[in-house]
């Protein structure tokens, strides 16, 4: 045979074998996980940030100049409305010690000036403390009223049309317990900066401290017998202006159909699609910049 033409045949023989293991190669299938397409009931949260505080606060002041001869309490006590808090003897009752010894009559005047609670509550700042020097009109503690108990929450104004008085919430606080309550006052004035407005939240038998950050979620969007799917099935570019999903036909193919996403929670998210209707498989992990039209082998959940 002529060498021409032998190294022509080999050359073909390879190529032809090249080509084949590249097709095989090419229609091997790619494992992937997939899952259904799902009908539910779908709602779609806000967080804010809260903080609660104590919106009555009493400061219990001096009525008269002397030294404190008598308080027992500490931060952190709680007091009853009328409750002596403290007695204060004046410079004149120190003065009459000497003149009682002489005409007892004149004890009565010596008795120390007492000064009672005018409302209940917790004491959360001190100011004195036995045989202090205090003056009159001197603040000598505050008390914090437990029934007075608030959330302040910051809405951006954005939101205006979804958080109003009655607005059913639930708050978590940093134990994870759930509050159930509902936002019961507004604020008329708007955050110059943040362009937020504060909401309040009444919790008036629950026993919290004041400054404690908690979070708010309230229903932003609810979308019942919704067609979902979940997050990680949902592919998009790097816009973000393209979104689509990998549907899996006859068990082994996986074609790219277009969706548009709607509201979500933490796993799933409502899809609107011509192509992708309620019980069809869609892939969950292994779709990653996979082609239109890839064979696959599924495995599902």
């Amino acid at each position: 045979m002529n060498s021409k033409y032998f190294i022509i045949l080999l050359l073909l023989s390879f190529g032809c074998k090249s080509q084949t293991e590249t097709n095989v190669a090419e229609r091997t299938p790619i494992p992937v996980k997939a899952s259904t397409v799902k009908e539910q009931d779908l709602k779609e949260y806000l967080n804010f940030n809260g903080v609660t505080q104590y919106l009555k606060k009493e400061n219990i002041r001096s009525n008269v100049t002397g030294y404190v001869s008598w308080m027992p309490f500490k931060i952190g006590d709680a007091l009853k409305r009328g409750q002596t808090f403290a007695k204060v003897r004046t410079k004149e009752q120190e003065a009459l010690d000497e003149a009682v010894k002489i005409d007892s009559s004149l004890a009565k005047f010596s008795t120390p000036l007492t000064i009672n609670c005018n409302s209940s509550g917790i004491i959360s700042t001190l100011n004195i403390q036995q045989n202090d020097y205090v003056a009159e009109g001197d603040v000598l503690a505050t008390i914090s009223q437990p029934s007075s108990l608030v959330i302040q929450v910051n809405v951006p104004y954005e939101y205006e049309d979804h958080i109003k008085i009655g607005t059913h919430c639930d708050i978590t606080l940093q134990n994870n317990e759930t509050i159930s309550a509902k936002i019961t006052g507004a604020l008329p004035v708007i955050d110059p900066v943040a362009q937020s407005q504060t909401f309040l939240i009444a919790l008036p038998n629950h026993n919290l401290p004041e400054n404690l950050n908690v979070i708010v979620k309230t229903i932003y969007k609810n979308a019942p017998k919704a067609i979902c799917v979940p997050h990680e099935a949902l592919q998009t570019n790097e816009l973000m202006t393209d979104f689509w999903v990998m549907k899996i036909i006859g068990d082994s193919l996986a074609v790219k159909e277009r969706v548009k996403p709607l509201i979500r929670n933490d796993s799933l998210v409502q899809i609107e699609s011509e192509h992708v209707k309620l019980n069809d498989w869609i892939v969950t992990e292994g779709s990653y910049q996979m082609q239109d039209s890839t064979l696959v082998s599924v495995q599902k959940q």
